[in-house]
């Protein structure tokens, strides 16, 4: 694992999974254009997905890599939580496109492949995303405050949170906007991230290093917070739903393996905290019953 949303799935660089999907957009945007679906007034949610690790679902226990893309380029878990929305009666899932380790500033490209075979389109009436985490690299934060002093540990967050404020606003902004562009009728829904630890995680040694990265995940969620909100997106706060649930306490809903602080599902929800920490946050934040009436 990379950043906290981002396992080490694949040798290839980031870098050639942008040349990668970005061959394959165009290949598909020569081809015979996609004839976007129509707004239903009836029947259920057309759903689509959007993001990094942590929309992609990686941290439930079945592992593959999304079919939008080419193989082995963009990997996924199952059930997360746009797998436990899908299984609503309200929402049909159209299409996962989010990728373990793809940034904000990468998600105009998963929107121009849903857009390119036909997924996205003005019939959309709910958008989610997760992204932000990667872009600021914060597990260079993560692991200074797991195995490095306090000092050090508040120069790593310190230094995310520097990019967090001054960059990701604007990736962000314009994740948003080509998300609009392509399907001017869904609701978007941008969700936060949780706190990764409990108190009890610390047992006292790093009591103050992890209240330090809990402070720098706040600081995150208020950046995506203020550019959803700019973008007329809805913000979906989810520290709440997994307060009790962070890594050290009796019931975790993250999962963690401390004999390999990077192996690539660390850090990640497991499929209970997709389900009643993430799903269940959407469902109420969003008021998704709302939007099917």
């Amino acid at each position: 694992m990379r950043t906290p949303c981002d396992p080490q799935t694949s040798a290839s660089s980031p870098g050639r999974r942008i040349a990668a999907v970005a061959a394959a957009v165009i290949g598909l945007l020569a081809g015979p254009a996609a004839i976007p679906a129509a707004a239903e007034d009836d029947g259920p949610l057309d759903y689509v997905a959007f993001g990094d690790s942590y929309t992609a679902g990686i941290g439930a226990p079945n592992f593959g890599f999304s079919p939008l893309y080419p193989p082995g380029q963009c990997a996924q878990a199952a059930p997360g939580y746009v797998d436990v929305l899908d299984q609503r009666a309200d929402v049909q899932l159209a299409a996962n496109a989010a990728c373990a380790g793809w940034t904000a500033a990468m998600v105009p490209i998963q929107v121009e492949t849903a857009y390119a075979v036909g997924l996205l389109n003005a019939g959309t009436d709910l958008v989610t995303i997760t992204a932000g985490a990667n872009d600021v690299n914060f597990i260079n934060a993560l692991l200074a405050c797991l195995t490095d002093t306090e000092e050090n540990c508040r120069t790593a967050v310190n230094a995310a949170e520097s990019v967090a404020t001054a960059v990701v606003p604007a990736v962000l902004a314009q994740a948003y906007g080509a998300i609009q562009a392509k399907a001017p009728n869904a609701t978007i829904a941008a969700l936060g991230y949780p706190h990764l630890f409990a108190p009890e995680f610390a047992g006292g040694a790093l009591v103050e290093n992890i209240e330090i990265f809990n402070a720098g995940t706040d600081t995150l969620n208020k950046v995506i917070r203020n550019a959803a909100r700019s973008s007329g997106a809805v913000f979906v706060d989810v520290t709440d739903d997994f307060a009790g649930h962070g890594i050290g306490s009796e019931d975790p809903w993250i999962n963690f393996n401390p004999a390999d602080p990077v192996f690539g599902t660390n850090f990640h929800p497991t499929a209970e905290g997709y389900e009643k920490g993430y799903a269940a946050a959407v469902v109420e934040e969003v008021e998704i019953a709302e939007l099917v009436s």
